[in-house]
Order: C-alpha cells, then structure tokens, then sequence
C-alpha cells in the first residue's frame, strides 16, 4: 500500500511538472530564440570535460569501495561496470540496479551499497555548502539571505548537516547497545552501516582522496556550467554563473525523483527566472546538459569496451 502511495505521488508530481513546462513552452517563443542561437561550437569541449567528471566519479566510487569497504575489485573491471551502469542510467535507477548487482559478486551487500550512496551524498552535501560559504565570501560577499550574510548562512548549513546527522549516527549506537538489540537482524544491518558512517571520519586516507576528487570535480563541474550558460545565453557574467551553479547544485542534492528528472528543470527555470533571465534559459541549461551527459557516458562507454576487446584479442594472440 505504502510503496503504491508513493508511485502515485511521483506520478502526480512528474504530470504536474510536465504540464507546467508545457504551458509555460507554449506560451512563449523565447526557447526557439534560444536554441537557435546556441553556439555548438563549445560543446566539443564541454563532452571532453563530462567525460574526465564521469571518470572522477569512477575514481571516487572506487576509492570509497577499496579504501573504506575493503572491496578487492580490479580496476579494469569496475571502470567496465561503472561505465556500462553510466550508460544504461538513460534509463532511470536501471544503471544504479546493474552496479549493485555486478558488486554484489564482490562481497557487496545491498544495504552496504545503499550505505555507500547516502555517505557520499552526506559528504557531498557537506563539502559542497563548506566550499560554497568560501566561495561567496569572495564572489558575493554583500549578500544577505534572512538577514545573514550569505556566506555565514552557507557555512552554518554545512556544519549543521555534518554534525546533526553524526550526533543522530552516535545516538542511535548508544540507544542499540542499551537496550541490546543486536541480535535483531534489520537492527545487525544499521549497526553495521552506522560503523561505516564512523569509520568514515576516522579514516584519513579515505578522506584525503576524497576531498581531492571531490575539490576536481566541483571546479570542473563549475566550469562546464559556465561554458554552458556562455553558450546558451552569452554575456552571463561571472557572478550569475556563479549562483547558478550553486543553485544547480544545491537543487540536485535533494531528490525527489529518479535524477530529479523534471525537478531540477524546473528548478533552475525558476532560478533564472528570479534572476531577470529566461524561464527557459534554465530548463535548457538542465536539458542540454542531461543531453551531454548522456552523449558522454554512451561514447565512453563504447570506446572503453571496445579497447577492453581489442587488448583481450592480443593477448590471446601472444598466447
């Protein structure tokens, strides 16, 4: 009944959100105007740069699985699982369920996966507001939001998401060693993903890689962003590209649904609306990009297979 509840409630949200872009499109000439003039002669670059950001997501799911959860999993074999569940994300939590079933064959549990997901989502939250309460400081530094400066309000958001939720993860070890429940088999499994989450902050290798790959990724992604708006829009500005970039983000961290299809769109639409730009600019800047991402993970996702049947050929010959 519950799982029935919730299918009906994202049914309801995706035809509310489909019927809003609708109007709205219909109403207005300004995404022909757009699309139109969109200089194409970026995107060459831009794949070039989605293609090293969806590495670097490889690199850090492979770090999280080797240095954290102990995984012994060749490296050419997870590059062709993670590609291979890159390109068949198309289609919406398919690629998410090829991964989990591929690791699964290397001693990963399901609820450790699912563990491993919300621990990057929780660091990334964090990292993301930490970063961005830096960045403001310098590039809008005269900002107020609720009679704070934006950057204060950033950094106070960054460290309540860290230490609430660690605070919560400590509570709960406590409450489940007190009342002696271990036995319990739901109980064993949130224990030992409570562990993970701990375990975590403790290791400093871990940490240490992660924060590199995560500090690439946020100025790559920030620069895709920007050649994108620059592309679409022209004449932007670098403080626009900059709100835009963190709204962008800020948006995709909560999900509502599958890659927050439709979500984010409208999300970003409404931000650049609120900004003085076009609706559409901002469904656009969304849909161009899903559209790159795409395009990228497909090309690399054949090559990397491609290579991988040409080296297996070779060797057999020198066999």
């Amino acid at each position: 009944m519950a799982k029935l509840i919730e299918r009906i409630f994202k049914f309801l949200i995706v035809s509310v959100c489909f019927i809003f872009i609708y109007k709205y499109i219909k109403d207005n000439d300004n995404i022909v105007n757009i699309i139109t003039n969109v200089d194409y002669t970026k995107f060459l670059f831009i794949i070039l740069l989605v293609s090293i950001i969806i590495f670097l997501y490889s690199n850090l799911l492979l770090v999280t699985l080797t240095d954290l959860c102990k995984i012994k999993i060749p490296k050419l074999k997870w590059y062709l699982i993670y590609f291979n569940s890159q390109f068949l994300n198309s289609i919406p939590l398919f690629g998410i369920f090829y991964r989990a079933a591929q690791l699964k064959k290397f001693d990963l549990n399901y609820d450790k996966f699912v563990g491993i997901y919300i621990l990057i989502s929780w660091f990334f939250l964090f990292l993301s507001l930490f970063l961005f309460s830096i960045e403001t400081f310098f590039i809008l530094k005269n900002f107020k939001l609720f009679n704070l400066k934006l950057s204060l309000l950033l950094l106070l958001l960054s460290l309540f998401f860290l230490i609430i939720p660690l605070v919560f993860l400590k509570f709960t070890k406590v409450i489940i060693g007190k009342l002696n429940i271990k036995g319990n088999y739901f109980v064993n499994k949130l224990d030992k993903l409570i562990n993970l989450f701990l375990i975590s902050l403790s290791n400093k290798v871990f940490l240490k890689k992660f924060f590199l790959i995560f500090l690439l990724l946020h100025f790559i992604e920030f620069l895709v962003l920007t050649l994108l708006i620059d592309s679409l829009q022209g004449n932007v500005g670098f403080e626009n590209s900059f709100i835009l970039f963190m709204g962008n983000t800020l948006i995709d961290m909560f999900n509502l649904l599958p890659q927050n299809l439709i979500i984010s769109e409208i999300g970003l639409g409404l931000l650049t609306d609120q900004m003085n730009f076009n609706f559409e600019l901002g469904v656009l800047i969304k849909i161009y990009f899903r559209f790159i991402v795409f395009f990228a993970s497909v090309f690399i996702a054949i090559l990397y297979n491609v290579v991988l049947i040409f080296l297996n050929k070779i060797l057999k010959n020198n066999v």
